[in-house]
């Protein structure tokens, strides 16, 4: 066990930070350490990598446990299955279960997330249409309680419903058991598509759903925001490709005096790059199309360091117009963004703050020095919550605390199951104390 001083953390948005201690360990001896010994009100919270973008990650004032130690692997080819530490991280995943010609149901858009976090996250993929989040793969948890216990969940517990998307706050996440696919080779199959708006947008990703177990669009939101964008489909495939050190390894962005280098100017620049660039026809490595930005290191610093925001979040079909409002205000504060993410959901899980459900999921990257994108941002809520939609918490390091209940309508059921898990509130964090959830 090694504990660290008290240091400043932030997550990946690097919009806030945090002040608290750290603590890593390697073994669940030390962690079962941990908690008995744990005598501050401000008490523990699991962590990985932070890449959770806002406040989730963060525990001011108590201490972070470090959970990377935990990264066992074992690849059952029988079974299809793994069993895997809390502390693996999917592209550690892949990569010994792609040695079986194996592969993750569903796996985020960057390989750098833990096990425990992509279960306290409920992460989804771009095949959310066809195979849901990652808990329908999910066959067991095993979870240290706050009481030191520990217990082995399955689907057929409440309290594997309330760790999944828990946000880290039922206990600590030690292994998990999950279901693999059999893959033909280590590639997928892409086309892409260029469309002049969002009408043509929406209309192509619906059409594909069927056909295609990967679907997203990655949508330009500068200049006139019409919505215009590369539509990237894609399905496992057969030809396996060559994957060399390109990528694995990428450059890294280094901090420029903590400049921001994302300028209306900038971004218009270079999403009419990526506008034009040639569209991709043919076998792409999985890591590359699964998992993009992960072949720019430290691509956050590129906000300088105000850092930015991503708000993600999810509206019902036959709602498309809360778009065209979006874009009409994001375009009078002449907010630019160069990761705009749209994509269409499949079925909702069981647990009950799983972010994805049916409907049109937007995701937007905004720097955090943009005059006036609070006060919008607010407004936009409100809207939002009217049309009976819900924001990404995991994202999340801003909305108000009386929205949840209606972006979230099971909050309360999901609260009482969390609190027989932890009477005594040992598990905390800055957001879940922002959003009342301890």
């Amino acid at each position: 066990m090694r504990r660290a001083e008290p240091q400043p953390t932030s997550g990946w948005g690097n919009n806030f930070h945090s002040l608290g201690n750290r603590v890593s360990a390697s073994s669940i001896a030390e962690l079962q350490e941990i908690v008995a010994k744990n005598g501050s009100s401000r008490g523990l919270l699991p962590v990985g990598l932070h890449r959770s973008y806002g406040d989730s990650a963060l525990n001011s004032g108590g201490t972070l446990i470090d959970m990377v130690a935990l990264n066992q692997i074992d690849i059952d080819p029988l079974r299809k299955s793994a069993v895997v530490g809390g502390g693996v991280t999917i592209a550690a995943l892949e990569r010994a279960a792609l040695k079986h010609s194996l592969f993750p149901p569903v796996v985020p858009g960057t390989g750098f997330v833990t096990m425990g976090g992509a279960i306290a996250a409920e992460i989804h993929g771009k095949s959310h249409h066809k195979t849901g989040s990652f808990s329908q793969s999910v066959r067991r948890i095993v979870l240290l309680l706050a009481s030191g216990e520990i217990t082995h969940l399955t689907p057929a517990d409440p309290q594997f419903w309330a760790t999944v998307g828990g946000l880290g706050l039922t206990g600590i996440i030690l292994e998990v058991e999950i279901a693999l696919r059999e893959l033909q080779s280590n590639a997928v199959d892409v086309t892409e598509y260029r469309v002049k708006n969002l009408t043509s947008m929406i209309d192509l990703l619906i059409r594909s759903d069927n056909e295609f177990e990967h679907t997203v669009a990655w949508i330009d939101l500068s200049g006139d925001y019409r919505g215009r964008g590369v539509v990237s489909l894609g399905n496992y495939g057969a030809t396996p490709v060559k994957i060399g050190a390109k990528d694995s390894k990428g450059p890294s962005i280094p901090s420029v005096a903590g400049l921001n280098f994302i300028t209306p100017l900038s971004v218009k620049a270079f999403n009419e790059i990526w506008y034009r660039k040639p569209l991709k026809t043919g076998p792409v490595s999985l890591p590359k199309y699964m998992h993009p930005l992960d072949g720019i290191h430290n691509w956050n610093r590129i906000y300088g360091d105000a850092g930015f925001l991503q708000y993600q979040f999810v509206i019902d079909v036959g709602q498309e117009e809360i778009f065209e409002k979006l874009f009409a205000g994001l375009r009078g504060l002449k907010a630019a963004s160069f990761l705009g993410v749209l994509k269409k959901f499949g079925a909702a899980s069981q647990a009950p703050l799983s972010f994805p459900r049916p409907g049109w999921t937007l995701t937007l990257d905004y720097s955090m020095s943009v005059p006036g994108l609070e006060k919008f941002l607010r407004e936009f809520d409100q809207e939002l919550v009217s049309r009976g939609g819900r924001i990404y918490l995991i994202k999340d390091s801003r909305v108000e605390a009386g929205l949840l209940p209606a972006m979230y309508p099971e909050l309360n059921r999901w609260r009482e199951i969390r609190m027989a898990m932890d009477p005594n509130q040992l598990w905390q964090s800055d957001q879940a104390r922002r959003l009342h959830l301890c």
